[in-house]
């Protein structure tokens, strides 16, 4: 423009009028080019940088201050590499020395530093400006701010994977009926699509404690050292965070854990493991609205910490999760209660065949010396004999086909109570009567000691409770005495039966009282498994409760506590307990 303007002064000059127009309307024309292409760099919405070969900053149009909030006169004259991220600038470097070296047009994409916010990713085009020699005089790059496009992008990815992670989650749990495997499924599904370490912990039957069913980690000693935490430390459902969690039943995130949060809130056994934790995230199991557990996730120092999103889909894993393990649990107890069932149909089809064999033999004999001639000279005793064999066997068969009876009507909701006046020292009489002879063959003394105790009950059920009672404490007493107390006090009866035999584990303690249910090998002791829970049942009919208290080798001590009266049942009227399932 300025060389211009010199030979449009020289023309006028010398007078050639013409030449002198011609090159001022091409000035003219030169100028409004120019100010057409100033306007387009400064007005367009995409970014435009001119650099010189040192990489300075020659132009930044209007575009590159609103995406960057650097105003032109301070980028103008400052190096690029000023402006990007420093993990991008060797990158941006090697892209500037192929432009310079004539590698031209080419793209790329960077990240440009933005006052006020995160940094902005944008995609170049870059080329040249020469000289009159040919050398590279200036590098322009113009460039289009894609960030939310890319952000938009990712999260679409993002969300298309973890849709495409819960229906494969959701395949996964539904095909998975054994319980193990289904919980460490979970726990492994759900540390590689959130991570990192993950636990899940079921809440004890007793409602009071955690129980870890599954812990999983990519790293196998941070797995390993949080199974021995855990182990060492258990933890009750009231204690830390997770209590918030349970009682709440809602999902908790915590961003940035914090050591005064792990110090104040957290078990102090298992800070080795926290330490490494930046990040937490706590989902409830929960089935039928009723809370059994919940599902931690812990990540680890470097890692990004946990957001919504995560939350949201920690949530809807947990529910699938929830479901997955309640039906591998109903699909155990299934498969459970068939495999008691069957084992119960074995030990039944036993002990009844036992009587029906001894009274077939003895009904044999009879028939044998049925003529009167052999019976005038058989023995008086031999008969007798032989006649309360035949009776022993059948009232055997009695007791346990009554005992099935029972089991039926407490399963159909149909233990009818008729209720009288009941002197529990005749029960107790009757009961030692019964098993008298049991007794005598195992060799155990029964002791009885008692006080005054009359209460309105169901006579042949409280005595049923005194046998069953009775003959499991001479069945395990390993032929040592047998002690029986009894007595009242402020309106209520009590019983007490103890041995001094093999004992229980306190593991088999709470499944004693279940139907088909024994704390041995029934090929050691027989029965059917069926005493104890009648009892319970029936001690619950009336309003009572029994327990036991026992150790391997030291005996067991079953206590019955009954209320004296029935204020809510009239007399004569039948007390109907809830059906068991």
């Amino acid at each position: 423009m300025a060389r211009l303007r010199e030979l449009l002064d020289r023309a006028e000059a010398s007078g050639a009028a013409p030449d002198a127009a011609i090159l001022r309307e091409g000035l003219h024309l030169v100028a409004e080019e120019g100010a057409l292409a100033e306007a387009v760099v400064e007005h367009s919405g995409a970014l435009v940088v001119v650099l010189d070969r040192d990489a300075r900053i020659v132009r930044w149009n209007s575009a590159c201050v609103r995406v960057t909030g650097v105003p032109a006169d301070e980028a103008r004259g400052a190096f690029l590499w000023d402006l990007l991220p420093e993990d991008e600038q060797d990158g941006v470097r090697a892209v500037f020395d192929r432009l310079l070296a004539k590698d031209f047009p080419s793209s790329h994409e960077n990240h440009l530093r933005a006052r006020g916010g995160p940094p902005r990713l944008v995609a170049w085009s870059n080329t040249v400006l020469l000289d009159e020699s040919g050398e590279v005089a200036f590098v322009v790059g113009t460039g289009i701010d894609i960030t939310e496009r890319t952000d938009a992008e990712r999260a679409l990815r993002r969300q298309a994977k973890r849709l495409e992670a819960l229906a494969e989650s959701s395949r996964v749990f539904a095909s998975g009926l054994d319980y193990k495997t289904t919980l460490d499924t979970v726990a492994r599904r759900l540390s590689e699509l959130i991570g990192d370490g993950a636990l899940i912990r079921i809440i004890s039957p007793d409602g009071a404690w955690l129980v870890p069913v599954a812990i999983y980690h990519p790293s196998p000693e941070r797995a390993a050292l949080r199974r021995r935490m855990l182990v060492a430390a258990p933890q009750r459902t009231t204690e830390g965070i997770t209590a918030r969690v349970l009682e709440r039943g809602q999902t908790l995130r915590i961003p940035a854990l914090s050591r005064e949060t792990i110090r104040n809130e957290m078990k102090p056994e298992y800070l080795p493991y926290l330490e490494g934790v930046t990040s937490l995230l706590i989902a409830p199991l929960k089935q039928r609205r009723q809370v059994f557990g919940h599902i931690t996730l812990m990540r680890d120092a470097g890692g990004a910490p946990y957001t919504a999103e995560d939350e949201t889909l920690l949530e809807d894993l947990a529910h699938r999760a929830a479901q997955a393990i309640e039906n591998a649990r109903l699909y155990g107890d299934a498969q459970a209660a068939v495999a008691a069932r069957d084992e119960f149909l074995s030990i039944a089809s036993h002990e009844l065949r036992t009587p029906l064999t001894a009274l077939r033999l003895a009904l044999e004999n009879m028939r044998r010396v049925s003529s009167r001639e052999a019976l005038e000279t058989l023995p008086p005793a031999y008969v007798e004999r032989v006649l309360a064999t035949a009776e022993r066997q059948g009232q055997r068969l009695e007791k346990l086909v009554s005992a099935l009876l029972d089991v039926s009507r407490i399963h159909m909701g149909k233990l009818e109570l008729e209720l009288e006046d009941v002197d529990l020292a005749q029960a107790v009489q009757e009961a030692v009567a019964q098993v008298e002879d049991e007794a005598a063959q195992a060799g155990c003394e029964v002791v009885v000691h008692g006080g005054p105790a009359v209460g309105r009950w169901d006579r042949l059920r409280i005595s049923q409770v005194a046998t069953n009672l009775l003959s499991n404490a001479v069945k395990y007493g390993a032929g040592k005495p047998v002690e029986v107390t009894y007595g009242a006090a402020g309106g209520r009866a009590f019983l007490e039966v103890k041995d001094r035999g093999i004992g229980i584990d306190p593991a088999d303690q709470r499944h004693i009282f279940e139907r088909f249910e024994r704390a041995v090998s029934s090929r050691n002791y027989g029965g059917l498994g069926l005493g104890l829970y009648i009892v319970k049942r029936i001690v619950e009919a009336h309003g009572g409760t029994v327990r036991v208290e026992s150790a391997p080798g030291a005996g067991a001590s079953f206590s019955v506590d009954l209320p004296q009266q029935q204020p809510a049942i009239a007399a004569g009227e039948a007390r109907t307990p809830t059906p068991v399932h």
